[in-house]
C-alpha cells in the first residue's frame, strides 16, 4: 500500500472514530509504517501554563509523560520552545541551536533517549482549543529522515487528527459549507495542483483561484491550504 493511500484510508477511518482512543491507536498505526512509534498530541504551553491539561492525545511511553511533566521539561525543552513560534513543520534535530544547545535541553534530550525517543518530528497546527497545537512524533532512529511524500501525508494526517479530535470533543461546532466553486477548487489543490493549473483546468483567471483558497482558508480558520485541505476531507466536504 502507498502512502497516499494509506492516508486516504486514514482519513475515511477518522469519519468513524467515535473516542480519541480509537484516533489515536489507528494514527500510531499508520505512522509506524514510515518509522514512529510514539506520539502527542497537545495544545503549546504558554509562558508558565501548566502542559498536562492541554493534551489531547497521549501516545508518550510510559514513565516519560510523568517525567516530563512533573519536572515541567516543557519550560527548558529545545523542541517545546520553539513550538510556540514556529509555523512549519520540523525535525527535533532542526530545533536552532540557541534553543536546543543549553544545559537543560540537552538534559531532556537524553533522557528522551532512555525511553527510545531518539529523534522526531513535529506538526504545528492551528487548533480552535489553543492558541497553538501541535503533534509531535518520535522514532527510535537515530536521525530519522523522511521522503518528502512521507512528509506531506504525516503532515496531512496531523491536520486531520487535530480536526477528528476537536469535533469529537466539540460536535456542537456549527457545520462550514463551501461552494461549488470552492468545492472544486479545493478537490483539485488536494490533488497537489498549483494555483495556475487549476486556473487552466477550469479556465479562470489564478488571480480568482488564489482568491477563492484564501477565502476557503479563512472560511476554516487555518493558516495554510493543506489545513483546509484536512478539514475538507475530514469533513467530506470534498472526497479523498
Amino acid at each position: 500500500m502507498t502512502i497516499e493511500i494509506e492516508t486516504f484510508e486514514f482519513v475515511e477511518r477518522c469519519r468513524t472514530h467515535r473516542s480519541t482512543n480509537a484516533v489515536l491507536g489507528d494514527l500510531l498505526q499508520s505512522v509506524g509504517k514510515v518509522g514512529f512509534d510514539h506520539l502527542i498530541v497537545s495544545g503549546v504551553p504558554a509562558g508558565k501554563e501548566e502542559l498536562e491539561p492541554l493534551v489531547e492525545l497521549n501516545g508518550w511511553p510510559d514513565g516519560w509523560f510523568q517525567r516530563y511533566v512533573q519536572r515541567r521539561y516543557a519550560d527548558v525543552d529545545g523542541v517545546c520552545r520553539y513550538s510556540r513560534t514556529a509555523i512549519q513543520p520540523f525535525y527535533w534535530q532542526d530545533v536552532p541551536e540557541r534553543l536546543h544547545a543549553t544545559a537543560s535541553s540537552r538534559l531532556v534530550a537524553n533522557e528522551a533517549t532512555d525511553f527510545g525517543l531518539m529523534s522526531g518530528y513535529v506538526v504545528p497546527s492551528y487548533s480552535r482549543r489553543h492558541w497553538q497545537a501541535l503533534v509531535s512524533f518520535a522514532s527510535p532512529t537515530r536521525q530519522l529522515r523522511l521522503s518528502p511524500r512521507e512528509l506531506t501525508a504525516v503532515n496531512l494526517m496531523s491536520m486531520i487528527t487535530i480536526r477528528c479530535v476537536e469535533s469529537l470533543r466539540h460536535p456542537e461546532v456549527l457545520e462550514i459549507v463551501l461552494t461549488p466553486r470552492e468545492q472544486e477548487i479545493l478537490t483539485w489543490a488536494a490533488m497537489d495542483k498549483t494555483a495556475d493549473e487549476i486556473a487552466d483546468i477550469l479556465r479562470i483567471s489564478t488571480a480568482t483561484v488564489r482568491k477563492h483558497l484564501q477565502n476557503i482558508r479563512r472560511t476554516y480558520g487555518v493558516s495554510s491550504t493543506l489545513g483546509a485541505v484536512a478539514v475538507a476531507m475530514h469533513r467530506a466536504h470534498i472526497a479523498p
